[in-house]
């Protein structure tokens, strides 16, 4: 590859980075805070390769009046020649012009399958979930909130509650479904699966749906093949809806 080339690579870069960074699609890939810091990148890669492609087209010019004058025996000629980059090389671009156009999607149910842990008790946990959402009888809460409190000692903060969990749809090895959240502490690269048990017939409902589910608590459940309590909800009503803009819950 050539210098033309390689700087052309890295404008492309730079041009996804920041088509990324100013549309919720980073949300994708890290977590909505770390914005800033891939504007900043974008920026930095589009004026490094820009100057780059400068000096390059530059020096090109000052060359071809060397390379036409020569010294008559072609050698400057035939130089030029081997050392030149292959047109192949521009495939390079392939790959950055791809990614631009169709963008990955967010982690979903497969991720979850094979990266969820079992939820991690914190010491001093709330003993009450506060007020029902304004003018409805459910109270909202984060799938890990809700495992914290479904699977602790003292769940009479649960009983005869209304709670409202929303997430996607994940099938349960042996049977059944999950609610479920992906968690980054950075980015995709750190993904971990939240998961509650859907006490009831998943249905038609597809992996990767989105759903709202409103329920109560009920008794945990044991992981079929990890071993691990696994937190339950029974479902009063399930609803499809939209995905957020921020499909990870950070």
């Amino acid at each position: 590859m050539d210098r033309m080339t390689g700087h052309a690579v890295l404008l492309l870069l730079g041009c996804y980075v920041l088509q990324v960074a100013v549309t919720d699609a980073h949300l994708a890939y890290v977590q909505g805070g770390f914005r800033p810091f891939l504007l900043v990148a974008a920026l930095v890669l589009i004026a490094v390769a820009l100057l780059g492609l400068l000096r390059a087209w530059r020096l090109r010019r000052a060359a071809a009046p060397d390379e036409q004058s020569g010294d008559g025996n072609g050698h400057d000629h035939d130089h030029d020649h081997g050392h030149g980059a292959p047109r192949v090389a521009w495939l390079l671009v392939a790959p950055a012009a791809v990614l631009a156009l169709v963008a990955p999607p967010a982690l979903g149910s497969f991720t979850v399958a094979r990266q969820t842990a079992p939820i991690e008790l914190p010491g001093g946990v709330a003993d009450t979930l506060g007020p029902d959402d304004p003018g409805q009888d459910f109270r909202t809460l984060p799938l890990v909130q809700y495992g914290w409190r479904a699977l602790s000692d003292d769940v009479s903060p649960l009983v005869d509650r209304r709670i409202r969990l929303t997430g996607f749809v994940t099938p349960r090895e042996g049977g059944g479904w999950y609610v479920s959240r992906i968690a980054i502490s950075c980015c995709a690269a750190d993904a971990v699966g939240i998961t509650v048990v859907v006490d009831g017939e998943q249905g038609d409902l597809a992996p990767d749906q989105w759903v709202e589910v409103i329920g109560t608590w009920a008794p945990p459940v044991t992981h079929p093949s990890g071993g691990f309590p696994e937190a339950v909800i029974a479902p009063v009503s399930v609803q499809l809806i939209d995905p957020p803009a921020d499909t990870y819950q950070g």
